[in-house]
């Protein structure tokens, strides 16, 4: 199975199962609305790149992107993940892990 990364800072990588990875960076592209970070996450999926580095952000866009992950992540994939999904607390929980690791950027 694919992996997926999100490189929130050089220190701190998030990684994930492919289909979880594909869908919390739609979730970030989705969130955010911005079109170029829309384009990079549309790349990255149509040519399972499996990278999403924050740190090439533009710097107001980076901390769009972690204040989404830090506030909304979590309860939007509450909200619109399948209970079909296998282990689906667990995916939640992981989840909140990312969510964590955004906080900890966040305050520092």
């Amino acid at each position: 199975m694919m992996a997926g990364a999100i490189g929130l800072s050089p220190d701190k990588i998030w990684t994930s199962a492919g289909w979880l990875f594909d869908w919390t960076i739609r979730f970030i592209a989705r969130e955010v609305g911005d079109p170029q970070l829309t384009a990079t996450v549309e790349e990255i999926l149509r040519e399972n790149l499996g990278l999403l580095d924050l740190d090439r952000l533009p710097a107001g866009l980076r901390e769009t992107v972690l204040r989404k992950l830090r506030d909304d992540l979590v309860p939007v994939a509450a909200a619109t993940l399948p209970n079909s999904v296998p282990e689906r607390q667990e995916v939640l929980d992981y989840l909140g892990g990312l969510a964590q690791l955004a906080r900890e950027l966040s305050e520092s």
